[in-house]
C-alpha cells in the first residue's frame, strides 16, 4: 500500500513538472523569450531543457514556422498529460 502510495506521489510530481515546462515553451515558441531564459525560469540547466525537447519532438525557434510547428507539438503533449 505505501509503495503505491509514493508511486502515485512521483508521478503526481514528474506530470506537474512537465506540465510546468510545456507551458514556459509557450513563450518562448511565441518568441517572448529566449530558450535561455526559459530554462532559468524554469531554474533547470539549458542543456537538461534542450534534452527534453528533443526527447519530445519540440523543434528549436529559428523561424516563425518552428513557432507555429512547438506550439501545435505542445497542444499534443498536454493533452496526454
Amino acid at each position: 500500500m505505501a509503495v503505491a502510495t509514493k508511486v502515485r506521489r512521483a508521478a503526481r510530481k514528474a506530470s506537474n513538472k512537465e506540465s510546468k515546462i510545456l507551458q514556459s515553451l509557450v513563450l518562448y515558441y511565441k518568441g517572448e523569450c529566449s530558450l535561455g531564459y526559459t530554462a532559468d525560469k524554469l531554474k533547470m540547466p539549458l542543456r537538461a531543457l534542450i534534452e527534453f525537447m528533443m526527447r519530445n519532438k519540440l523543434p528549436q525557434y529559428w523561424q516563425e514556422d518552428d513557432g507555429r510547428k512547438g506550439l501545435n507539438r505542445l497542444s499534443e503533449l498536454r493533452s496526454t498529460l
